[in-house]
């Protein structure tokens, strides 16, 4: 009876700490995206807090005194929502992907735009092909 209770103890600590070797990356991911949409929702709301602040100020609903200490309390739980977006981001796998990704964009273009430019005459602008000596059209030393 003993072996049978350390036994299943021992089942359940190791499947405990083998879980996250057998879920899957897309439910890890998917439970940080509700994470950071429920981050974004809050973010939202209070920039709508804000906006209802400063709305009310503005029809006469709320005094001076009220308005500062409200918009201050409301500013700085927005700004504490804004901090843990940004730590979520700095911990999402994705932000690094997307991150490279818009750099290879932009260095793809710039390689784009180069060649363009190189592969133009400089006197005319007409096309030439890569390895052409002189251009067509002008005559000009490429």
């Amino acid at each position: 009876m003993e072996l049978l209770f350390i036994a299943l103890v021992l089942l359940g600590i190791f499947a405990w700490l083998g879980y996250p070797f057998f879920t899957s990356a897309r439910e890890r991911v998917t439970s940080a995206s509700r994470a950071t949409e429920s981050l974004r929702a809050q973010r939202d709301a209070e920039y709508a807090a804000l906006r209802d602040l400063d709305f009310d100020f503005q029809l006469g609903k709320l005094s001076a005194r009220d308005y500062e200490t409200l918009r201050a309390q409301s500013k700085l739980r927005a700004a504490r929502v804004l901090q843990a977006i940004d730590a979520q981001g700095a911990n999402d796998p994705h932000a690094e992907i997307s991150a490279a990704d818009d750099w290879i964009e932009r260095a793809v273009a710039r390689l784009r735009a180069q060649t363009r430019a190189e592969l133009n005459c400089g006197n005319c602008a007409t096309p030439y092909q890569a390895g052409d000596k002189f251009c067509r059209r002008c005559g000009n030393a490429l």
